[in-house]
């Protein structure tokens, strides 16, 4: 099994358009657990935040067992 993270971005922003203004990231980083992509998402956030306040980033961490890929 191989931990895989998926990252939700969204612009908080009055001129851009409701269906815009999140997206949906798959990355194509691969962990060995889950508490290593938990912190990767956290320093992700903390990274894409700290340099634009209006961007909130949050993400989610899923496994797969790559045999069956």
């Amino acid at each position: 099994m191989k931990v895989f993270v998926v990252l939700i971005a969204c612009l908080q922003s009055t001129f851009t358009p409701l269906d815009k203004t999140c997206t949906t990231m798959p990355m194509g980083e691969v962990f060995d657990n889950v508490n290593q992509c938990l912190l990767y998402v956290d320093y992700i956030k903390r990274d894409i935040e700290s340099a634009d306040p209006n961007m909130y980033i949050t993400g989610f961490c899923t496994t797969k067992n790559l045999e069956n890929i």
